[in-house]
């Protein structure tokens, strides 16, 4: 008896730890490795889905659009759907953001396009391809130099960090994806069209550069881009997956309510461009 007592004691205590090993591993990984509970969106026209149709409210947001997209996945719940058209980086600030709690453990965010006021420089170039519209495109792209070159001298580089750091601060679980911009034109497909490519590529590396700043702390925040999924389905492609001018529609003074989903994409542009880029990055 006394020889068997001893090696019941060592068989006990490796029962418990082994049983302490196993609790530890099934405790340790966070819920969001398997599942996001409270997914928020935010942004601009292109998160609320304004292309695609089929619009809920003054916002643009449409069933068409990434975030309901995303929802559907049996690992995403979409717990709100911020995102408005027309929403600039102080707005979503100011009228998004404090929506977000500490129980919400994913958020996308599409913005700082408006912040350029991108869609008129887009609406100049339709109606003048040449002084009227390199002039906005040079205003514009001085803005977007001084963000990648002198970052703590540009407004525009932190409101961005301001943005993302907002949203750090009410929703310090959750993992942030920040999402770029498509190149809207099939290269040469216009007098403008590589210009006004080239600004959006050089407002796609603010906006990385910006969610790389952020980046840190309990909060993941990562860059997602978009661009290379539309590649080959600009304006100007056999296949677009963005909304160009209409027929015969050269300028908003003769376009009427056509031009409000312009240069925005498509319903295909959400699913396999934006939904598609973003379920790639949150796996």
């Amino acid at each position: 008896m006394t020889a068997k007592q001893p090696l019941r004691r060592r068989i006990a205590r490796l029962t418990g730890a082994l049983a302490a090993l196993v609790l530890a591993g099934v405790t340790a990984a966070p819920a969001s490795a398997d599942r996001f509970d409270s997914y928020v969106a935010l942004g601009d026209s292109y998160a609320a889905g304004q292309g695609a149709g089929s619009y809920a409210d003054a916002c643009f947001r449409s069933d068409h659009g990434y975030p309901v997209l995303l929802d559907a996945s049996r690992k995403i719940v979409l717990a709100g759907n911020e995102a408005c058209s027309g929403a600039t980086t102080a707005a979503v600030r100011t009228a998004q953001i404090p929506s977000l709690n500490k129980k919400v453990d994913l958020v996308t965010i599409t913005a700082g396009g408006n912040d350029l006021d991108s869609i008129g420089a887009l609406v100049i170039c339709s109606q003048d391809s040449g002084a009227a519209c390199n002039a906005a495109l040079a205003q514009r792209a001085a803005v977007l130099q001084t963000a990648l070159t002198a970052p703590a001298a540009s407004p525009f580089f932190q409101d961005l960090l301001a943005m993302f750091n907002d949203v750090k601060a009410k929703a310090p679980r959750a993992d942030i994806y920040v999402t770029g911009y498509p190149l809207l034109f099939e290269p040469g497909a216009g007098p403008a069209a590589d210009p006004i490519n080239g600004l959006t590529q050089q407002l796609n590396a603010v906006i990385a550069k910006a969610a790389q700043a952020a980046d840190g702390g309990r909060s993941k925040v990562e860059y997602v881009d978009v661009s290379r999924a539309f590649s080959g389905h600009g304006v100007g492609s056999t296949q677009p997956w963005i909304v160009g001018l209409p027929p015969l529609c050269t300028a908003s003074a003769t376009c009427g309510s056509q031009t409000a989903d312009i240069f925005h994409p498509t319903a295909d542009g959400y699913a396999k461009g934006y939904a598609a880029s973003l379920r790639a990055a949150i796996g």
